[in-house]
């Protein structure tokens, strides 16, 4: 290890010949873990610096204080404070906190694993009594250290690999399954997918479940555009109409040989842009072209034509998410929890021709 670096969780696993997850079971607590092998890792965490030593005699009597909390502040990490998602759930997840006696610090990573190491180094240095996180795609290493360290982690939206943490989600597969299935069951049989172009969990298991109902359908053809992502540029909102307007505009105006008759996109924004394309090459939804969004914005409803969109349940994975880290929090030790809620179908006018 460098000279000056903090100890990490991935350190002591390496130096124990141990994986991750053993190493923090073992720092937190939990069952499966020999007594063995949980004094040594309290030694070695002891040993690096990883853990004070009044924190590995605390562990090695009792994981939890009697009232099970840390202290009386809940973490919340998004991606970004400016999509609806991010902030329907934070107004789900406070409800839920601040009726059982918590307050929220909630922090942003903009999909930066250094950012993120940074908040999870702050949840364990100012004691806060647990966190629920949307991950930075493909990493565990923070969150195992945050679980390690006594503080419970629920994951929602999105997995964290590896840690065997609490997890609660929409069901994306099922939901872009049941988007194209409305659409084929409208006559629709050339389907574009817009989707933004980034390696994260609920977008593959969006695109997943688009070619699952499409290969439902022999004669079915489909076609899927990745809108660049705008997630890295933090001086304006993300997720802009303006994407996918313009990728949508690039895709109207390439020769093709067959003409389509439907687009389902990845993200009511997504949406938006789309129709404004298809309005200026005078394309009529939906007499012309179907089209479905994903999110169920508030201002969907209102577009024209109002947009038939995916209602993700984000209440309700606030609240699931909250009381299940109640649950830890209180001394709740067993396996990790697993939860995907089906989304559901809202349809409206841009999929369904006027009689």
């Amino acid at each position: 290890m460098a000279a000056g670096r903090r100890t990490t969780l991935g350190d002591l696993a390496e130096g124990l010949g141990l994986s991750a997850n053993t190493v923090s079971r073992a720092l937190s607590g939990k069952d499966g873990v020999s007594e063995r092998t949980r004094s040594l890792v309290l030694a070695e965490a002891r040993r690096t610096g990883y853990l004070p030593a009044e924190d590995v005699t605390r562990r090695s009597t009792s994981s939890r204080r009697p009232d099970g909390a840390l202290s009386s502040t809940i973490a919340v990490t998004i991606p970004s404070a400016t999509h609806v998602f991010s902030s329907e759930l934070i107004g789900a997840i406070e409800a839920g906190a601040r009726s059982a006696g918590y307050s929220l610090d909630v922090f942003t990573t903009e999909e930066s694993a250094e950012v993120e190491q940074q908040i999870a180094d702050m949840i364990i240095d100012h004691d806060l009594a647990g966190a629920i996180v949307i991950p930075v795609q493909g990493r565990s290493e923070p969150w195992a250290s945050v679980a390690a360290s006594g503080r419970p982690v629920v994951a929602a939206s999105r997995e964290v690999p590896g840690l065997d943490c609490d997890f609660v989600t929409a069901d994306n597969g099922a939901g872009a399954y049941a988007a194209v299935r409305h659409l084929l069951a409208q006559g629709c049989r050339r389907i574009v997918q817009f989707e933004e172009d980034l390696a994260i969990s609920t977008i593959n298991h969006r695109r997943e479940g688009f070619a699952r109902a499409m290969a439902e359908q022999p004669d079915a053809v489909a076609h899927t555009i990745l809108v660049p992502t705008r997630r890295y540029e933090t001086s304006e909102p993300r997720w802009r109409a303006t994407e996918a307007h313009r990728a949508c505009l690039t895709f109207l105006d390439q020769p093709r040989d067959v003409t389509f008759d439907a687009i389902v996109t990845g993200d009511d924004y997504f949406a938006l842009g789309a129709l404004a394309a298809l309005r200026e090459r005078d394309i009529s939804v939906p007499d012309q072209v179907r089209l479905v969004g994903y999110g169920d914005h508030p201002y969907s409803a209102w577009l024209d034509p109002p947009l038939t969109s995916i209602r993700i349940p984000t209440q309700l994975i606030g609240e699931l998410a909250v009381s299940l880290l109640l649950q830890r929090i209180a001394g709740d030790s067993g396996p990790g929890v697993r939860r995907m809620i089906k989304p559901e179908l809202i349809i409206r006018r841009s999929s369904v021709p006027s009689p």
